[in-house]
């Protein structure tokens, strides 16, 4: 998660436009996570971590899993455009925007233990809320759908054939994504440098027709 998405400090009461408003409460909530975890998700903490009435909360969003699910949403748009602006401002080459997304995958923006606590409550949420299943499912298509064109572009470019772009993705996908948690359970147990090899090795192995 981008260290942007989590915005520190608290916001000072103004009349705000409602989806100003919103987002100032779906910030307030996942500092709230950050600083608690599942004991921050409510609606007491948030209205104070955002200064605002718990009355606010309920008329914007009318239950707190409402609001956690958009304080998802906000987490994981904010990944996704942090990836794809480094992808958007690299070399403009298959090869070089591709590397660009695996080395801003491993880069300190997105590599942060303190996330890993953030996640940890949305995955508990996404068993027992259809709001969060749904943000989650939205937001994982998001990705893949985005990997997946980072491949192609990168397949159609060096003339070699992947039988199933979709499988393809979601396997990088999951390189990605256990990396990333292997690395916040236990930092010691490789450097995102290496990490950033790893995907590389991966993907010279598609371009020699491993995973065709």
């Amino acid at each position: 998660m981008a260290k942007q998405s989590v915005a520190k400090g608290r916001a000072r009461f103004r009349r705000e436009a409602p989806e100003d408003r919103r987002r100032q409460l779906g910030e307030a909530a996942l500092r709230c996570i950050v600083k608690h975890g599942n004991a921050g998700v409510s609606v007491r903490q948030i209205a104070a971590e955002a200064g605002v009435t718990q009355g606010l909360i309920t008329h914007h969003f009318g239950e707190i899993n409402e609001l956690v699910a958009y304080a998802f949403d906000i987490m994981s748009a904010g990944i996704l455009q942090v990836l794809m602006k480094g992808v958007e401002e690299a070399e403009p080459t298959p090869q070089k925007r591709l590397d660009s997304f695996i080395e801003l995958s491993f880069s300190p923006l997105l590599f942060d233990r303190d996330v890993l606590g953030v996640w940890v409550v949305f995955w508990g949420l996404i068993l027992h809320s259809p709001r969060m299943s749904a943000s989650q499912q939205g937001e994982y298509s998001d990705y893949v759908v985005t990997v997946e064109g980072l491949l192609r572009d990168l397949a159609q470019d060096e003339g070699f054939s992947i039988g199933d772009i979709r499988l393809t993705a979601i396997a990088f996908t999951a390189l990605l994504d256990g990396l990333w948690l292997a690395w916040c359970l236990n930092p010691a147990s490789f450097k995102p440098e290496q990490g950033v090899q790893l995907c590389r090795n991966w993907v010279e192995g598609l371009r020699r027709g491993a995973y065709g």
